[in-house]
Parts: structure tokens; C-alpha cells; sequence
């Protein structure tokens, strides 16, 4: 591994462990970056292991995109419902 993935590996484990989200086993870091210059938007990837599979990159990235997308529509349907409650009532 290089050195900032150790790194971040290390932080990002120990955070998870300090609120008992349990152990980390992969990860896929995405991050949005300023160039502090120019302004110029970047994307910034970094994986740990650090010689994980770029199939496996984006498999994550996707189960990720899954799960929010989830938990948008729960939320969303829950908004609905609760707002048919309210129309009921009165």
C-alpha cells in the first residue's frame, strides 16, 4: 500500500471503531477537490487495498450508489405517506 492510502486507511478504520461501525475491510474514497489556484474542480480516488481491482473500485462505488438511492425512496415514501396521514386528518 502506499503511504496516504495507509494512512487514510488507518483514520478512516479507527473513526469507524471509535462509533462501533465494526471493522474495514475495503474501501473506495471519492473525493470532490479545489485546485486552490485556478479554482478547477478535480475528482480524487484513492482505494484501499491499494491494488484493488478497478472492477472491484466500481463495484463498491455502485452497491454504494444502490444503497443511497435507497434510502432516498424510503425517505421519500415515508414523506408521502406521512403527508396522506395529514390530508386524512383533516
Amino acid at each position: 500500500m502506499s503511504q496516504l492510502t495507509d494512512d487514510i486507511h488507518q483514520a478512516v478504520a479507527g473513526a469507524l471503531r471509535a462509533h462501533g461501525a465494526g471493522l474495514l475491510s475495503r474501501m473506495v474514497l471519492v473525493l470532490e477537490v479545489v485546485d486552490e489556484d485556478t479554482g478547477e474542480l478535480g475528482l480524487y480516488t484513492e482505494a484501499s487495498p491499494a491494488d484493488m481491482p478497478a472492477w472491484d473500485r466500481a463495484g463498491l462505488i455502485r452497491y454504494a450508489d444502490l444503497d443511497l438511492a435507497g434510502q432516498i425512496t424510503a425517505s421519500r415514501v415515508a414523506d408521502a405517506e406521512a403527508g396522506n396521514n395529514d390530508e386524512e386528518g383533516e
